[in-house]
């Protein structure tokens, strides 16, 4: 099963695919080449290509596929039917014009003469075209998606992998939103109640920033650094007896919420 990542890879592969269809073709072998770095970056691409390569003869398909009639001078262009070996003529073709071991100008202007369309727009339409439609229908993908509904679909993703989140943490930590709401409204309590001491101290710095840690900690959902805050804070109020019937009520909070997962584990 392909996950949401690899889907996407392929889907930016697409996308490259439909630039080079419709944006300007300068040079085809700058324009191969970026073409080919986004389409190494889906494994699933690549994984379909090994699987296609695996056992093709290059050279025989090759001369199946492009031919000129010696005594006419006609020329033959017949790419497979057969979607792998489609594939792995087309991938051969183009890493062939990478490295240079085809003139992409030559094979171009020997294999794509066309009335009405130049040799890459024909070269565009017969080899191009059909990889992107065969990897798209291999993928069920739309061969029209756009920029634009890649970005929709992360978001998408995004939203159901924070949905499936919150799901896993309300079956570990059940009740967790009230527990914060009530750490954090005792943290402010603290906080409002210290701004009356008369005299900055370090002490008085360590506590203030011990809570508005904990806050930090409440907004990450991390209830095992939130216990440890708390554990700290115990220390650093010691001299802060206004203070220390909430310090206390913290502990309760963090006291009883344990002892509540405790519960709920047993009945399980």
């Amino acid at each position: 099963m392909v996950d949401v990542k690899n889907i996407l890879d392929v889907e930016k592969f697409v996308l490259a695919c439909n630039d080079i269809l419709t944006g300007k073709f300068l040079d085809i072998n700058k324009k191969l080449d970026k073409f080919l770095s986004v389409m190494t970056q889906s494994e699933d691409i690549l994984d379909l290509l090994s699987e296609c390569l695996e056992n093709f003869d290059e050279e025989t398909e090759f001369a199946k596929a492009f031919s000129v009639d010696r005594k006419t001078g006609s020329i033959k262009v017949a790419i497979p039917s057969d979607d792998k070996k489609k594939l792995a003529l087309s991938v051969t073709i183009f890493n062939d014009i990478i490295n240079e071991k085809l003139n992409a100008n030559q094979f171009l202007e020997t294999y794509f003469q066309d009335k009405k369309l130049t040799p890459t727009q024909n070269f565009l339409e017969k080899i191009i075209k059909p990889y992107r439609d065969t990897i798209c229908k291999i993928f069920g993908l739309d061969t029209n998606i756009t920029a634009d509904d890649i970005k929709r679909q992360i978001e998408s993703e995004r939203l159901l992998q924070k949905e499936e989140e919150q799901r896993v943490e309300e079956e570990q930590f059940p009740h967790l939103n009230e527990l914060l709401d009530e750490v954090v409204k005792v943290g402010n309590q603290i906080l409002a109640i210290l701004k009356f001491e008369k005299k900055r101290t370090d002490n008085l710095d360590d506590v203030e920033f011990i809570v508005n840690s904990i806050f930090q900690a409440c907004e990450k959902r991390d209830l095992m650094v939130i216990n440890g805050l708390v554990i700290g804070l115990n220390y650093t109020s010691k001299k802060f007896k206004n203070i220390r019937h909430l310090v206390n009520d913290l502990n309760n909070l963090i006291y009883d919420y344990y002892e509540f997962l405790a519960g709920e584990s047993e009945e399980e």
